[in-house]
């Protein structure tokens, strides 16, 4: 079982970074009183929708909750985590767009009364790739929601997602996780796992996750073959530079002398680090250190953010940083040289 399986949060505590949602959630789990009939979860990637909507549904069907976390013990929350009931449905809107999908797959079965569980749960992934007429299929169904029904609607663009399902709906906007919740969570695992990995390491690997909790555990899964989790085994499995090697890129730039940085540019593309990964690092980076030089800050980013635009057009990353650097150069080697 791949890390990230092994662990996924089966309970709104062990969620990391989204306790604004979660408390909210258990508390109406613990009372019934509030509970909606549809729900809309909405968010980057990897911040846990997915995984919440799994919680939520165990949560309204649990036979033996506890302060409105499931038991994962009880009939109801077994057979849900093992897949073995009709009642509740996980379906990929990215495959099933059309109107026959969802009434196939959701609006035809819908109006049966659900065979083993309290209420039919389903949940729509990536729901803003369905169709105009899937959409207003769909409506028709959760504007007069039955009681044994649950609709747990998730998506990354909401602003796809049509008004009239949105007013419908109780909307929980799951935010970007926290660099250092994630490497605590991510020190946890390596606890866990029995492996041995060092801060710089753990902390890399959460600023290259890009806040999704899910990438992070994918790349410590990687990794973890070596045992041991350090800067080099990270540059050399992900394709990805250190902190290090990106500040000493910059200082290259700083200095101005082309012949350098357009050697170290290969040396980077040689060490099989991703060119368009270490423009992203890069940028990243120059966030961090903005207010230090704002005028060089401003000025690189506009070059780095070139270099992100044009790459996945040439087969030959590396000429796209020489060609947009030695643009930046250009312009500024009066500066460069004073």
């Amino acid at each position: 079982m791949s890390l990230a399986n092994k662990y996924r949060p089966q309970t709104f505590d062990t969620i990391i970074g989204q306790t604004h949602i979660t408390e909210i959630l258990k508390a109406q789990m613990s009372t019934h009183k509030e509970m909606h009939h549809n729900y809309l979860l909405f968010g980057p990637r990897g911040t846990g929708k997915t995984t919440a909507a799994r919680i939520l549904a165990k949560a309204i069907n649990c036979l033996d909750s506890h302060e409105g976390n499931p038991c994962n013990k009880c009939f109801n929350c077994q057979t849900i985590n093992e897949g073995k009931t009709l009642d509740y449905v996980e379906i990929d809107a990215a495959s099933h767009t059309g109107v026959d999908n969802i009434r196939e797959e959701i609006l035809d079965k819908a109006a049966y009364p659900p065979a083993n569980l309290q209420k039919k749960i389903y949940v729509i992934d990536e729901v803003h790739m369905l169709s105009k007429w899937a959409f207003n299929a769909l409506l028709k169904t959760i504007e007069e929601p039955r009681d044994n029904v649950c609709f747990i609607l998730a998506t990354t663009e909401i602003q796809k997602v049509p008004e009239t399902i949105i007013s419908r709906c109780q909307v929980f906007n799951f935010k970007k996780v926290d660099k250092k919740e994630i490497g605590t969570w991510l020190k946890e695992i390596c606890k866990q796992e029995e492996l041995t990995a060092s801060d710089e390491a753990i902390t890399l690997i959460a600023k290259i996750s890009e806040w999704c909790v899910r990438d992070a555990v994918k790349y410590i899964d990687q990794v973890s073959v070596l045992w041991n989790i350090d800067e080099e085994h990270i540059t050399k499995f992900l394709g990805v530079a250190s902190e290090t090697a990106i500040k000493d890129f910059l200082k290259l730039i700083q200095a101005g002398d082309s012949k350098t940085i357009f050697e170290k540019i290969d040396d980077i593309h040689n060490q099989g680090i991703d060119l368009n990964s270490f423009a992203k690092q890069t940028l990243m980076y120059i966030d961090q250190i903005f207010l230090e030089d704002i005028n060089f800050s401003t000025k690189i980013a506009e070059t780095f953010t070139e270099i992100i635009g044009n790459i996945r057009y040439y087969p030959y990353p590396a000429i796209v940083y020489k060609v947009a650097i030695h643009k930046y150069l250009s312009k500024n080697l009066e500066n460069i040289q004073k």
